[in-house]
């Protein structure tokens, strides 16, 4: 089968942009990785439409055949009486919902560079620890931040609490020059992680993470500070301060592989993602709900009173066609 394909809405400033001009393979990481499996082709009335959490409803305006799939990196759960399918960080697997976490979008097996290596990464490293947000909202972070920060300097490189006096241009180099960053989400909800945790981790800095509670069944617990696991901030920050001073613990965390077992999770890699859209795309009859009968009835309604209106507007056009040039035959006579 050879799916035509359309993305409305699915991206977010941050990410990489879609329109109908750009092709699958530079979009989100779920339409990228399918499109290396898949003929994917860019369609006004597609077999399936991705589309995300921004927009006003564009997504419900299209023919009753195209199968919705929302995905989305955000904390958001999918509105089942719109979506025919979904992938959102949610540990829910079937034949509707698969896991597809924002940290994944940042790292493609086999293409994405990954530095373990103590000996290059403690010859780079010159700064203690770095906090870099832009997101003045979380409240438990920025008080982490300034907790740490009273006990030995963090470099804050981000819109809030700044004091470099000014925002770094390239994060990932000034990832890579921190021993420590600090890796908490928004908010804490199970399978919600993103870029935090991943970003430091690419670079041999080691996160001290806030945020997925069940965040060790993706990550190898010994590569990172799990704050969760611990009873408040002030015996997280003990420990991170351990680690600072003793340079063969802080060799043990940089050099333990990302994953456990050194891979990716089974239900995280390109194959398991395939396997999922391929039922999606072999199912001929996938669940409709209620309201999206509804918009189709509604749609189908609409369609018929604009095919109805544009078939008067052009009898009227023709009827003052042949009356204009009965006048002008008129006139030249």
């Amino acid at each position: 089968m050879k799916p035509s394909i359309i993305s409305a809405n699915i991206c977010r400033p941050t990410f990489r942009g879609l329109s109908d001009e750009t092709p699958p393979e530079y979009s989100w990481f779920p339409v990228w990785l399918l499109a290396r499996h898949f003929q994917f082709r860019w369609d006004a009335k597609p077999d399936f439409l991705f589309y995300g959490d921004i927009g006003n409803g564009e997504h419900l305006c299209y023919p009753s055949r195209t199968r919705r799939i929302f995905v989305t990196g955000e904390n958001i759960a999918p509105d089942w009486r719109e979506a025919d399918y979904a992938l959102t960080h949610e540990r829910i697997w079937d034949d509707r919902h698969w896991r597809a976490p924002l940290w994944r979008h940042y790292y493609d097996p086999g293409h994405t560079q990954v530095q373990r290596d103590f000996s290059v990464v403690c010859q780079r490293v010159d700064r203690f620890c770095n906090f870099i947000y832009s997101n003045d909202r979380a409240r438990h972070r920025i008080e982490f931040f300034q907790l740490l920060n009273h006990r030995k300097t963090v470099d804050s490189g981000g819109k809030v609490m700044n004091n470099l006096g000014g925002r770094i241009d390239d994060k990932s180099a000034y990832l890579a020059r921190c021993k420590f960053t600090i890796a908490f989400e928004n908010e804490s909800h199970p399978g919600y992680a993103t870029e935090k945790i991943i970003e430091p981790l690419l670079q041999g800095s080691i996160p001290i993470y806030w945020g997925d509670p069940y965040i060790e069944e993706d990550f190898n617990p010994d590569c990172f500070i799990n704050v969760q696991r611990f009873p408040d901030f002030e015996a997280v920050i003990e420990e991170v301060l351990r680690i600072d001073a003793d340079e063969a613990l802080w060799e043990k965390y940089v050099s333990a592989p990302i994953f456990r077992d050194d891979r990716l999770p089974d239900r995280l890699t390109d194959a398991a993602y395939c396997c999922f859209f391929r039922g999606v795309t072999e199912n001929s009859s996938p669940p409709i709900s209620p309201l999206k009968k509804r918009i189709q009835r509604f749609n189908r309604k609409t369609q018929h009173g604009t095919d109805k209106l544009q078939f008067i507007l052009q009898k009227i056009q023709a009827e003052v066609r042949r009356r204009l040039s009965a006048i002008m035959k008129h006139r030249n006579t």
